[in-house]
């Protein structure tokens, strides 16, 4: 080999380039995955979904875009993962309170209540994410309404005016009202006083209770 063809040889590049497929780190395991997926639900909770972006994600959880771009494909893809494994848990939590009580009204709306304030509690993005998005009917609501229906929904207001009409709640009630009603209750107070000092979640919570156990019960 003569003297210039050892030189090619030496400075050429070693790697061939690269076809399409899985990036440069390999596969993330399940505790990464539940990570992207936490960082993906604060930027939310922060941002809004309209303004947080896959490369926002990819730059705060350290990952590269292709990668994330690999594993979820598209921000609606992530976005549905996002509904189908956070927020549809929640909400099959919730509304077991109305299948496990459907004949008590006090219990199963406590039940809820007390559900519903734990899942506030427990997951910083949820209250800041629900104002935003759910209640609103776009984003998160949207998804959830056209991915996974609102079956539960429309069973817990189906035995809502049952129990008007068995006598076991007051009929004064607007059953389309109350839920959202309920909700607000826990929600905006848990969001407004939740960074004061002498905060009482237990306060707030016996408030809610005590406001719409009596509140619900039938009129004479």
């Amino acid at each position: 080999m003569t003297a210039q063809k050892v030189m090619e040889s030496e400075t050429a590049p070693s790697d061939k380039p690269r076809r399409p497929g899985r990036p440069r780190g390999g596969a993330i395991n399940a505790q990464q995955r539940e990570h992207l997926l936490d960082i993906t639900l604060a930027l939310y909770a922060q941002n809004g979904i309209a303004e947080t972006s896959l490369n926002a994600i990819a730059r705060k959880a350290g990952v590269s875009p292709a990668m994330l771009n690999y594993y979820f494909q598209s921000r609606e893809s992530l976005l549905d993962t996002v509904v189908a494994e956070r927020f549809v848990p929640l909400r099959q939590r919730l509304e077991a309170h109305f299948v496990e009580e459907s004949s008590e009204p006090v219990a199963a709306i406590s039940g809820f209540i007390k559900e519903f304030a734990d899942i506030v509690l427990s997951h910083d993005w949820f209250a800041p994410l629900w104002l935003q998005e759910v209640a609103s009917g776009q984003g998160l609501g949207g998804t959830l309404k056209q991915r996974h229906g609102h079956a539960g929904r429309e069973r817990i207001r189906a035995l809502l005016i049952q129990w008007q009409q068995q006598g076991l709640l007051n009929n004064q009630l607007n059953v389309d009202v109350l839920m959202t009603s309920i909700l607000s209750m826990v929600l905006v107070p848990f969001t407004r006083f939740a960074h004061e000092p002498g905060f009482d979640t237990e306060m707030i919570l016996q408030h809610t209770l005590s406001m719409v156990c009596h509140g619900i019960q039938p009129r004479n």
